[in-house]
C-alpha cells in the first residue's frame, strides 16, 4: 500500500535526484539514502526511533528530520459539516526539545545531525469522546501544505543558537521569561543542553536550579 501523509510528503519535499528511497541498511529501511548520508523522517515521539538510530549511528552519518508547525490548519466534522480553522498555537524550532528530551546525548555522536523543519500542515481530527464540558479529538490525518524555515543542527553548540545569552547564571523559570517558551519546555531545554555539557549546573536559587554556559560552551559561534 503507498505511504500517505505528512511523513510521504516530507520525504518527496526532502528527495534529491540520485537518493534511494526507503533502502535496506543493517536490516532497517532508511527513508531516504544519499551517499555516505541517512536521512530519517520522524514525526512523532523519538523514542520509537532512538534504538534504531543507535544502531545506524555505528556506522553511517543520520541526519534526524522533525517537522515543527509553525502554522496549523485543523479539520473537523462540526454538525454534519466540514471546518476549517487555524490552531492559535504558532510552532517554534524549540519544541524539538519536547522530543529531545528522550534522547538528550545524541547531538554528541559526530555522525548525528539533526534537521528542523516549520511548516504550515492540516490536521484531520475527529470525537474520541464528549463530556458534558469538553469534547477530546484524535488526529486521523496530517498534510503538508508548505516548508516555511529550516534549521540544520550538526554539533553540540549550535544547539545554544537556539536560547538567547543570559548573561550569566539563570533558572529554567528565567529562560522561561526571556524565551516565552511554556515552563515544561524550558525545562526540557536546559536537562538537554546540560546531558549536551553545553551548560552545568551551579547552584541554586530559592529552591530553583541555577545553570550557566560551560566553559567549552560559547555563544560566540
Amino acid at each position: 500500500m503507498p505511504e500517505k501523509g505528512l511523513h510521504a510528503e516530507l520525504k518527496e519535499w526532502l528527495r534529491r535526484p540520485g537518493d534511494v528511497i526507503e533502502g535496506l541498511v543493517w536490516g532497517y529501511k532508511a527513508d531516504l539514502i544519499r551517499g555516505d548520508l541517512l536521512i530519517e523522517i520522524q514525526t512523532g515521539n523519538f523514542q520509537q526511533i532512538r534504538a534504531k538510530l543507535a544502531r545506524l549511528l555505528k556506522g553511517y552519518r543520520v541526519r534526524l528530520v522533525f517537522p515543527v508547525p509553525e502554522r496549523k490548519w485543523v479539520i473537523r466534522e462540526v454538525g454534519g459539516r466540514r471546518q476549517r480553522r487555524v490552531s492559535p498555537h504558532a510552532g517554534r524550532v524549540e519544541e524539538v526539545f519536547n522530543e529531545l528530551v528522550y534522547c538528550p546525548t545524541l547531538p554528541l555522536d559526530s555522525n548525528f545531525s539533526l534537521e528542523v523543519l516549520l511548516i504550515h500542515s492540516e490536521e484531520t481530527q475527529v470525537i474520541r469522546w464528549r463530556g458534558r464540558k469538553r469534547t477530546r479529538y484524535t488526529v486521523t490525518d496530517r498534510h503538508l501544505v508548505k516548508v516555511v524555515g529550516s534549521s540544520v543542527l550538526e554539533k553540540p553548540e549550535d544547539y545554544l543558537k537556539l536560547i538567547p545569552d543570559m548573561h550569566g547564571a539563570f533558572t529554567a523559570r528565567q529562560l522561561s521569561k526571556v524565551t516565552g517558551l511554556r515552563i515544561t519546555l524550558a525545562r526540557r531545554v536546559v536537562y538537554c543542553l546540560t546531558k549536551m555539557r553545553l551548560i552545568e549546573e551551579v547552584g541554586s536559587v530559592a529552591r530553583a536550579k541555577l545553570y550557566r554556559l560551560t566553559v567549552g560552551g560559547s555563544k560566540n559561534l
